[in-house]
């Protein structure tokens, strides 16, 4: 039986939750607002990804293309790499297997000389992806080469679910072309992976395949064990796609067993099970079960109906395989059935397609072969070229090397004077360098301990007001309502409203100073509830965040928030602004922050004149970031950030 044991493209182990919730309408919105090239390209690959996946390749090839620009652009080779192996995925979606593979490895190629793990992970991924495409065209020895090669890189980067699929990959694959003790051996190190870190339902799959190896290596007193195994899991898993897998190899043993009305059962829930998911990659599964159910009991009129079945799909999902076998299977029933004439006609069809299948095999591996060969001698002829401009080069460095010498020993005693000048005038500029060090050091110690005392001495100052002088006024404030329960003079309880305006105040002054939500629950819950402060002003405020829960040091988290609220509070007193849009990302340790409106504008060369930008300014050179403001008149603004904290 020929398993549809496909290779697992390795496509989604990097990237977010958090992208699988976004609308390609929300993420036109943040990419219409968004004002950095990788967060544009980050966003456009998202754009392409979710187009690729719901039937639109034109839209999403745009998309990828798009993200290639801008990458190039920013010259930023990882994300180009990232966009290029998105334009390779779509293709390869679309069975553009020529181009996908150009692309997949156009990705990798970028990131060649790049040790950082990111780029580690991404370039593992294009070749994942490789590999899956040149298994698609025929070569196979090509793909289980790329596979094999990701193994020890997944376990030097400790990626264990990477590791898990490459090692399922290469079982499948090795399954497939007949290696069934070598791919056994794969599925055993993927089975204890799974078992350790997988989900219940991948490790549900990957006892399925075991059992599916068994049946092919006859070992069928071995597949009770991983059937039950399996049955455990998914019992957990109702609603599970890997339920008709299960049923199928289920009464594929039975059948074995001779227990022939069971296996009619599971076959009957498996189909059951494909249909409700449209799984029409399992569907050759259970025509292929059902036809050997058949064949065991002797039905050969419903097995010829099934190879005829068989036989049609491969047809049309342009499978040889299936075409081939069902061609082959047909024509054994027919001569069963007594029908001489139609099983002659169908060998007739078969024997030339298998042959021209066989060839087209063949050309395949010739033309790798070839390229490979064209490849190789190009690189020798390299090699050929560099050794020779190596020699020459070595004896113009020998003529060079006598010149310099033969002048040295001529100007020597020019050259110790030059020396000794040389090594004066150096050393007291090294000296002054090193001053200049120690003073910069010492002026950052400086300014960095100012704001801390600074944040210290405000939180003291809040929590004293809230403390003593809020307890106080209160008290003040019953005292005074106590008064006005009896006969009083207007006077009194005018007193009473202006000590409560006051107490109202003084909560206001202790919570700008060191809002309490910002201690205990984070800065996201801290600028939510400040910017529900802010539209009380009647202003629109837009606040799109992402990342922020991983900023752990409460400085760090605070010193976000002052530079946020004092860019709010100058947009509400100074903008004469309709609506504000706010977004603050964190992402591979990059803060973004963009504050936007729609107000007057101003003139950006006295930006930096008033106190509040002063002191935004100041704070992202804490930050060791850099800001950047664009602002016409009657044109609103827009303040960029962007640090890593």
């Amino acid at each position: 039986m020929k398993n549809f044991l496909a290779p697992v493209i390795l496509l989604l182990w990097l990237t977010r939750p958090a992208h699988s919730r976004q609308t390609p309408d929300s993420l036109l919105q943040l990419l219409h607002h968004c004002s950095t090239d990788t967060g544009r390209t980050s966003i456009l690959l998202q754009l392409a990804e979710i187009s690729s996946r719901t039937g639109a390749p034109d839209s999403a090839l745009h998309y990828a293309q798009d993200a290639v620009a801008i990458s190039r652009r920013s010259n930023s080779r990882l994300y180009q790499s990232k966009a290029t192996a998105m334009q390779g995925t779509i293709l390869m979606r679309s069975n553009h297997l020529d181009d996908a593979v150009h692309y997949f490895e156009e990705a990798r190629q970028l990131l060649e000389n790049d040790t950082s793990t990111i780029a580690r992970r991404t370039r593992a991924k294009a070749t994942g992806n490789l590999s899956v495409a040149l298994g698609r065209k025929g070569l196979a020895d090509r793909e289980l080469a790329l596979l094999t090669s990701l193994v020890p890189e997944f376990e030097a980067l400790h990626d264990t679910a990477a590791l898990a699929v490459c090692l399922h990959n290469i079982s499948s694959k090795m399954i497939n072309i007949g290696r069934y003790d070598q791919g056994y051996r794969y599925m055993l190190r993927n089975i204890a992976m799974t078992e350790q870190s997988g989900t219940k339902e991948n490790t549900a799959g990957s006892y399925i395949d075991m059992t599916s190896l068994l049946y092919k290596m006859d070992s069928i007193s071995a597949m009770p064990a991983y059937l039950h195994k399996a049955r455990l899991l998914l019992d957990q898993l109702p609603a599970s796609r890997q339920w008709s897998t299960y049923y199928i190899y289920a009464a594929m043993y039975a059948s074995r067993t001779g227990h022939y009305s069971t296996a009619d059962t599971l076959l009957a829930q498996a189909r059951t099970v494909i249909d409700k998911f449209g799984d029409r990659p399992n569907l050759f599964n259970y025509y292929t079960a059902m036809l050997q159910q058949q064949k065991a009991q002797h039905l050969w009129k419903a097995a010829l109906t099934t190879a005829a079945t068989l036989r049609h799909m491969g047809e049309e999902d342009k499978l040889p395989y299936f075409r081939l076998s069902g061609l082959k299977d047909m024509a054994e029933l027919e001569d069963r059935l007594g029908h001489p004439l139609q099983a002659l006609a169908l060998y007739k069809q078969y024997q030339p397609l298998r042959d021209s299948l066989r060839q087209q095999e063949m050309d395949l591996r010739i033309n790798d072969l070839e390229i490979r060969h064209r490849t190789l001698e190009q690189e020798k002829k390299i090699l050929a070229l560099q050794a020779t401009g190596e020699a020459q080069e070595k004896t113009l460095q020998q003529a060079r090397n006598r010149q310099l010498l033969l002048g040295s020993l001529a100007g020597l005693v020019l050259l110790g004077i030059l020396f000794f000048i040389f090594y004066y005038r150096n050393k007291r500029k090294i000296i002054r360098q090193e001053l200049e060090q120690v003073r910069q050091q010492q002026r950052l110690t400086s300014y960095t301990s100012m704001l801390e005392g600074q944040e210290q001495e405000r939180l003291r100052l809040a929590r004293d007001l809230h403390d003593g002088l809020g307890g106080t006024l209160t008290a003040l404030k019953i005292q005074l309502d106590q008064i006005t329960d009896r006969p009083s003079t207007e006077a009194v309880a005018t007193s009473a409203r202006r000590l409560e305006t006051a107490i109202a105040d003084l909560r206001q002054i202790s919570r700008n100073m060191m809002p309490e939500t910002l201690l205990r629950y984070g800065l996201t819950e801290a600028l939510k509830d400040f910017f529900e402060t802010v539209r009380q002003s009647g202003l629109q405020v837009r606040f799109h965040h992402y990342g922020l829960e991983q900023l752990s040091n409460n400085t760090i988290q605070l010193m976000i928030y002052r530079i946020i609220q004092e860019l709010a509070t100058n947009v509400v007193r100074h903008a004469y602004a309709t609506e504000m849009l706010v977004q603050a990302t964190l992402e591979e340790g990059l803060l973004l922050i963009t504050v936007e409106d729609n107000g007057a504008g101003f003139d950006t060369a006295a930006a930096y004149t008033g106190a509040g930008l002063t002191n935004v300014r100041a704070r992202v050179d804490y930050l060791n970031g850099k800001t950047e403001i664009i602002s016409r008149k009657n044109g609103g603004a827009v303040i960029n950030i962007e640090c890593r904290p």
